[in-house]
């Protein structure tokens, strides 16, 4: 299967660069070449350690009367309006890359809301698409080599 050749034989250099060898053919992943290949562009760093932007995002997702019901860990997914809970379990699972899919913790709200309003969203304070697809290929390669493909 190509998709486990490609994910057994990545090789992370760094969070932004990776080597891939797939039937003789050698890949270097950069985030430019990311965002050649998938038109996206390239944007600014967010890290979920950024918690004042992350609040500042989670309070902006909410339209009025849009009221969702907060615990210690976050916002339970199925709170959120719709169609954002399909949106943000897509978002855990293959750009965060995560298993806790019940919750939305206030770091994916960064992303959320700019894929809710993000043609309002000016270019130069847009996020680094290339950045998670990249995560999500290293993370997800690592734990299919460990045997663990969640």
């Amino acid at each position: 299967m190509f998709s486990q050749e490609f994910a057994h034989s990545l090789t992370p250099h760094s969070r932004i660069h990776a080597t891939v060898i797939v039937r003789g053919l050698t890949i270097d992943l950069t985030l430019d070449f990311i965002s050649r290949v998938t038109t996206l562009p390239l944007g600014i760093a967010w890290r979920k350690e950024d918690k004042a932007d992350n609040q500042v995002a989670k309070r902006k997702f909410f339209l009025e009367g849009e009221e969702p019901t907060e615990d210690k860990n976050g916002i339970r997914r199925d709170n959120l309006p719709y169609p954002w809970s399909k949106v943000g379990y897509q978002l855990i699972k293959y750009i965060s890359y995560e298993g806790r899919y019940s919750v939305v913790y206030s770091y994916h709200f960064r992303m959320l809301e700019e894929l809710r309003f993000g043609v309002e969203t000016p270019v130069h304070q847009r996020l680094n698409i290339p950045y998670f697809l990249m995560q999500s290929l290293i993370d997800s390669s690592n734990k299919l080599r460990e045997g663990n493909s969640q």
